[in-house]
């Protein structure tokens, strides 16, 4: 059946006003908020300060469908190591788009039994249970995870994640349709905006918080992580995501430090994890995708990057290269390589 794609675009009311000045070699600005407009990059800020440079770094004219105006996140294929996934924000139609690594189309594909309401999130990982070691059993297939975890005001009870099989890249123009799988959840201690979202070897779904939050004395907090069990598909009252760890990561600590991100790499032995102008890599267990506490992570400056709203992450395979995408229709994808910590 013929599809239409939307191309709406929706905007929250109420922008703040922010003053940016560059004194002292030091930046002073607000960090981007949701609902305010979209603005390019600040190059001027320094390495030292927001991390190393990327070692290297080119960037990738998108020609994807027409109706890709907001990437919002990127996850790049396994099986099919060039392609690239990504989804719209909030207000479009819930539509998966792919795109190649020379930035051509290869497909869009609506997804049944799903809405975006904010959708701000996406990842790969097995469509179920890991098989156990001893059944001799090979992987289960690959599956794409889409996050309802945006929310701007920490106003949502309950918020949902769905899973569809990941789809074969078709050639530019292409419109197909899947069957979607959905999860509903809500947070143990209440309403939490997140924008980043990894699956753990064994399926777990790992959610990040993105916006600053202060504790009772006033103190920024760092970035928290919740689970949603493999378990919890199938499930029809919903699951509670539990807080499982936190990140060296602080929120609000440095002008646009909100995190909008996650890749956990294909081996699950770094974890990626992007704010709007630097990349946190962090060791992992291969076997959980839990973060390495014993090892430092590495960071990279990317602010100097031309991204309209850098939102998007992910690994291209082996070569331990990162995607990052942006928002804009027009706006180009960037490969990048960055430090990466001891192991």
């Amino acid at each position: 059946m013929p599809m239409r794609l939307a191309t709406r675009m929706v905007r929250a009311s109420g922008a703040r006003r922010c003053v940016r000045t560059l004194a002292a070699a030091t930046l002073i600005a607000c960090p981007p908020a949701d609902s305010e407009p979209r603005r390019r990059a600040l190059p001027s800020v320094s390495a030292d300060t927001f991390g190393a440079l990327p070692l290297r770094a080119r960037a990738l004219r998108v020609r994807a469908h027409p109706d890709l105006v907001e990437s919002s996140a990127a996850t790049v294929s396994v099986s099919q190591p060039a392609i690239i996934f990504t989804i719209n924000d909030s207000g479009h139609e819930p539509v998966l788009f792919a795109i190649d690594t020379t930035g051509a189309d290869r497909g869009a594909w609506h997804i049944t039994g799903a809405r975006n309401v904010d959708w701000e999130a996406a990842a790969l990982g097995p469509c179920g249970p890991a098989p156990a070691a001893d059944t001799g059993a090979t992987a289960v297939a690959h599956c794409l995870y889409i996050g309802e975890t945006g929310d701007n005001d920490a106003a949502y009870t309950r918020r949902a994640i769905y899973r569809v099989a990941e789809p074969a890249a078709q050639r530019a123009g292409f419109i197909g349709t899947l069957a979607a799988e959905r999860v509903a959840y809500r947070y143990a201690d209440g309403p939490r905006n997140v924008e980043a979202m990894y699956v753990a070897p064994d399926g777990t779904v790992n959610l990040i918080t993105k916006s600053p939050r202060r504790d009772s004395a006033g103190r920024l907090r760092p970035a928290l992580i919740y689970a949603i069990p493999p378990s919890a598909w199938g499930t029809a009252d919903g699951v509670v995501a539990q807080r499982t760890d936190s990140l060296a990561i602080v929120p609000g600590s440095a002008p646009f430090r909100q995190v909008t991100d996650a890749a956990l790499s294909p081996d699950a032995r770094f974890l990626a994890v992007r704010t709007y102008h630097q990349v946190y890599i962090f060791a992992t267990d291969p076997a959980t995708g839990a973060v390495r506490r014993s090892v430092p992570p590495t960071l990279c400056n990317v602010a100097g990057l031309d991204e309209r709203q850098g939102e998007g992450i992910g690994w291209l395979g082996a070569a331990r290269e990162l995607v990052l995408t942006s928002e804009g229709r027009t706006a180009p994808a960037h490969i990048i390589s960055c430090p990466l910590p001891a192991s």
